[in-house]
């Protein structure tokens, strides 16, 4: 098992937390691009995930017709504003979807004491 550490908004942790966002989406590049089922995401000082599986989709299109957006964003109203949600998160900017992008699926969630 390896530990990453990453930055989420409070708001997509507590749904993590929940149970009503089950899939956390990266790009496939950088450090998460290498993260496994049984892996641990740390978010700050907010908490962490366990990974449950990892797939592979070559776009944010693809991931949230596969996955469902209400998964991936629970507040979103369709597959679109996810998206746009997704690209304007301050996770994502910066980083390429050139190389696809990562559903995480998010086995429990625990929040730091």
């Amino acid at each position: 098992m390896a530990t990453y550490d990453t930055t989420t908004h409070p708001l997509a942790f507590a749904h993590m937390e929940g149970g009503m966002k089950t899939v956390y989406v990266v790009p496939n590049s950088g450090e998460l691009s290498m993260v496994t089922s049984g892996d641990r995401v740390e978010f700050d000082d907010l908490g962490y995930i366990t990974v449950a599986t990892v797939r592979r989709y070559e776009t944010l299109g693809d991931l949230i017709e596969a996955e469902g957006f209400g998964n991936v964003i629970p507040e979103a109203n369709s597959s679109e504003e996810a998206i746009e949600v997704l690209r304007a998160s301050m996770d994502w900017n910066g980083r390429s979807e050139d190389n696809g992008v990562l559903a995480l699926r998010v086995r429990n969630a625990k929040r730091k004491s």
